[in-house]
């Protein structure tokens, strides 16, 4: 049979072929979208929890740069040729080991030179010392006057001060003779040599080379100062608080350190207060110039409200919130953190010991009045 459709019918087709899809979907959607509103309207399973007040050490955090006890640079104190020198580069020296030699030819003879003066003047000396009291013997038989004596008198005491002045130069020169052999001055490691054997040195020379000491070593770092605070209220002026130091590799220093330094004020522009620690260092692990992350605990406890860090959202620039229930609907908390304890955050405000929190289905709360079922409470547990 053959069917031959007018117009009409066929524009009647073609019609059914555009609008039935349209209508399909814009009905599907609108059942999808039914559907979802109806899940979204029942109530999200979530754990709660009341918020933990905990007893803990206050402690503080910061960033600190350990630095030599004594950091000393060796200069030349007489001028001279370097001749030697009697040590290696990087090793450890003790204080008064020698280091440096500088020519001391012209400085031993000054000495001996100081020394014939001294010779010379000490004779000189002892023969006025006898004139005169010669002349104090003949002046009491009238055999000369009392003038003689007194000339005698002051010749003696001209000759003991060219003597007196002479012992001084003496002295001198051994001084002088005494730095041409340069010494350590501390204990610790000595450094890279800035200037070698064979240079003319003089006192404007420079540093000749480096000594550090290694152990105790100092750990500068600042402190906040609501922290320093914190800390002051919780201990007895520093003395008892216990500084810990970790490597970049996240262990720490096996050592404790003691607080040996406060300054006296805090830092107007950037609000923290300068300190120091001191640690013990007989292994040489804390280097100079290297940068440690300084942890300070307090011996006082004091009781904090804690939560799950988990159960925290935002971050430490838009502050952080948890996820409340009150008659079983979602209630945004905004809260104030300062510290983390075990993987809990110390609350300092925002919420208080009766409130519900969500701990766990954190996922499930989408928007505050979003209403919520209770699976579990710790609390009650």
């Amino acid at each position: 049979m053959n069917f031959k459709l007018t117009r009409k019918q066929l524009a009647v087709i073609i019609l059914l072929i555009i609008i039935v899809p349209i209508i399909y979907n814009k009905t599907s959607g609108f059942i999808i979208g039914v559907l979802q509103k109806q899940a979204m309207r029942m109530p999200k399973e979530v754990v709660v929890d009341n918020p933990h007040m905990e007893q803990v050490n206050v402690s503080a955090e910061s960033t600190g740069r350990v630095e030599a006890q004594y950091s000393i640079d060796v200069i030349a104190r007489v001028s001279g040729f370097l001749l030697k020198k009697y040590f290696k580069e990087g090793d450890f020296v003790k204080k008064g080991q020698l280091l440096f030699q500088i020519d001391p030819r012209e400085y031993q003879l000054s000495v001996n030179n100081s020394r014939a003066a001294v010779n010379q003047y000490q004779a000189l000396y002892t023969n006025a010392q006898q004139e005169w009291h010669r002349a104090n013997a003949l002046v009491k038989e009238d055999l000369i006057s009392r003038s003689d004596v007194d000339s005698s008198l002051a010749a003696r005491n001209q000759n003991r001060a060219l003597l007196d002045s002479a012992n001084q130069q003496l002295e001198l020169a051994k001084v002088n003779l005494s730095y041409t052999s340069i010494r350590s001055p501390i204990d610790g490691r000595i450094g890279k040599v800035n200037i070698t054997e064979g240079n003319y040195v003089t006192a404007t020379s420079g540093s000749l080379v480096n000594v550090a000491s290694v152990s105790p070593v100092y750990v500068s770092f600042s402190l906040k100062g609501d922290d320093f605070v914190k800390l002051l209220k919780a201990s007895d002026k520093f003395k008892d608080v216990e500084v810990k130091v970790q490597f970049g590799d996240g262990s720490w220093y096996d050592k404790v350190g003691t607080v040996n330094f406060v300054d006296n004020k805090i830092d107007k522009d950037s609000g923290s207060v300068q300190m120091r620690a001191t640690f013990d260092n007989e292994k040489g692990w804390l280097v100079p110039g290297a940068y440690m992350k300084v942890k300070l605990t307090a011996p006082k406890t004091v009781e904090f409200m804690t939560v799950p860090q988990a159960c925290a959202k935002g971050d430490a620039m838009s502050g952080y919130y948890v996820w409340a229930v009150q008659d079983n609907k979602a209630v945004r908390k905004d809260i104030k953190v300062s510290d983390d304890i075990n993987n809990n955050w110390i609350v300092e405000d925002g919420l208080n010991k009766s409130d519900v929190i969500v701990v766990s289905g954190i996922q499930n709360v989408a928007a505050e009045g979003q209403k919520l079922k209770i699976i579990t409470n710790q609390s009650e547990k």
